[in-house]
């Protein structure tokens, strides 16, 4: 799969996450919101690490710039 979140994007998301794991590991009580939250922040640390997002890809989004700022994907999702 290609890359397709920029580099503004993947600092924001491997920040956002590690800060919500880190914050399910030191004040978490157990609960089953706390194992999700931790899963989230798995996913968003691991999306900052590889510039790749499959919901993204999904949807046909990418945040790298080809001719400035967001665009779609038009190719077609039957090749996915």
């Amino acid at each position: 799969m290609q890359r397709n979140i920029s580099g503004v994007e993947r600092v924001l998301r491997l920040c956002l996450g590690l800060g919500i794991c880190t914050a399910v590991l030191l004040l978490g009580q157990g609960t089953l919101a706390d194992s999700v939250l931790l899963l989230l922040g798995f996913f968003l640390v691991l999306n900052g690490l590889t510039a790749r997002c499959y919901l993204w890809r999904w949807l046909g989004i990418s945040s790298l710039r080809k001719s400035g700022g967001c665009a779609l994907n038009t190719q077609d999702r039957s090749e996915v």
